[in-house]
């Protein structure tokens, strides 16, 4: 063991002991002169959701899941925690009943994670809370790559008069300069819409789409991700994955499943293909415990939470 901070030996206590933590992670709240490498943010916060509530319990039931993460990725040949020094750093502070105040907490507790010298993986909570972090992306690292798993666009301009909710987020991040239109790569997308001219905006910042016919055409399927990796170069990139993006058969328990899409394992596949690249930070969000079958769902965010600490072991 090279540094303290890596998993509890199962061998010595098990699993399924223990306080909660990611991967039995140490919990380490102030970060400052501790040469953390990633931080592990809980987002309990579903006020932007639409339909099915219970995002906000994705955290807890995560961290329970992730103790069955272990240490080495075979498929990445890397062992994370003897590559990066990783902890838990427990939970942004969410005002269940105001969403500005909480995305202002999370802008602001990102920022401590990177002044700190750390990037920071997140667990949400709905996508609303993507916002704040892409902001704070943006100041720590300047322009970057966004790549984004869903089912759907999230880049809805309003509804019921609401700018702030989980369909929007991608709209305002472009809006605000977070985000690069013809920077930004969309993997998953299906589903019938509102109307014809719902993906007018998509088009008008030339956002690329991997729908999910495409996906399943392996040369369009190679040409998106050669296209992804070009862009992205050896800048940062951001990896946004919606749970709601695999077929709910695999996840579940989400707050607005879609039929018809990937499994788990094409997904993790799909994270795998960007081993090498640059990656600064990443978010699983609307996992909801309370709509979850054998905690399927919650333990494909802890291990998709894992394949992003794989990615960045290998290019640390």
């Amino acid at each position: 063991m090279s540094h303290p901070y890596q998993p509890l030996d199962p061998t010595k206590s098990p699993r399924f002991a223990e306080i909660a933590t990611f991967s039995r992670l140490p919990y380490v709240s102030d970060l400052q002169g501790k040469g953390i490498d990633v931080a592990i943010l809980g987002i309990p916060f579903d006020g932007g959701t639409t339909f099915r509530p219970g995002a906000r319990f994705a955290p807890r039931a995560v961290r329970d899941a992730s103790v069955l993460c272990r240490n080495y990725n075979p498929a990445q040949q890397i062992d994370v925690y003897e590559n990066l020094k990783v902890v838990d750093a427990g939970d942004v502070s969410a005002n269940p009943l105001n969403i500005a105040s909480t995305h202002a907490a999370i802008e602001k507790r990102i920022e401590e994670i990177h002044a700190a010298g750390a990037r920071a993986l997140t667990i949400g909570g709905d996508h609303s809370t993507i916002l704040p972090d892409l902001r704070a992306v943006k100041k720590k690292f300047g322009e970057f790559t966004l790549v984004h798993f869903d089912a759907h666009t999230d880049t809805a301009d309003q509804a019921w008069g609401e700018k702030l909710h989980h369909g929007t987020p991608i709209r305002r991040a472009i809006e605000d300069g977070a985000v690069n239109g013809a920077k930004t790569f969309m993997i998953g997308i299906r589903g019938p819409l509102t109307t014809a001219r719902q993906d007018d905006y998509i088009v008008q910042q030339k956002i690329d789409v991997l729908d999910i016919d495409a996906f399943y055409d392996l040369k369009k399927r190679e040409v998106f991700f050669e296209k992804l990796r070009k862009v992205a170069g050896t800048g940062p990139i951001y990896i946004s994955f919606d749970v709601d993006g695999v077929d709910p058969a695999f996840t579940p328990g989400t707050g607005t499943p879609v039929v018809g899409g990937m499994t788990s394992f094409e997904a993790i596949q799909s994270v795998r293909r960007l081993k090498g690249l640059r990656l600064v930070g990443a978010t699983v969000v609307e996992i909801s415990p309370p709509y979850d079958h054998a905690d399927i769902t919650s333990l494909f965010g802890a291990a998709m939470i894992f394949e992003f600490l794989s990615l960045m072991a290998a290019t640390k």
